[in-house]
């Protein structure tokens, strides 16, 4: 069984989000980064995207939908925490869903932490 997820995110940063951390997050929306794969999914279904973008009205857009290997969740806990204080408004920031479920988790931002919520018992 392969450990992979569907990850899920949308959420808007502030317009005073550090130039550094922008940067981070477009070196992960290329090359080998977290969020850079497009197409079709190989197991999730549907496409792979993501897309940083200024809103017309200041700040920043992210959104993207990945296949993520589990090895890879520190990383992109990290990312999301990076980002954290940054988001607008703080509250729930995506979804996670193993690939063999067919209900994600919210991943939400509590108190400076990711947190990831069930919407479906297992």
């Amino acid at each position: 069984m392969a450990d992979l997820y569907a990850v899920d995110l949308a959420f808007d940063l502030l317009d005073d989000t550090p130039e550094a951390a922008l940067a981070h997050v477009r070196r992960q929306l290329t090359g080998d980064g977290l969020l850079a794969a497009r197409g079709p999914a190989a197991r999730v279904a549907g496409m792979l995207v993501g897309d940083l973008g200024r809103r017309p009205d200041g700040g920043w857009a992210l959104t993207a939908r990945q296949e993520v290997h589990e090895e890879q969740l520190p990383d992109l806990e990290d990312l999301l925490l990076l980002l954290a204080r940054h988001i607008r408004p703080p509250g729930p920031v995506g979804r996670i869903r193993h690939y063999e479920h067919e209900a994600p988790d919210l991943l939400v931002l509590r108190e400076g932490r990711v947190v990831q919520l069930a919407l479906d018992p297992r």
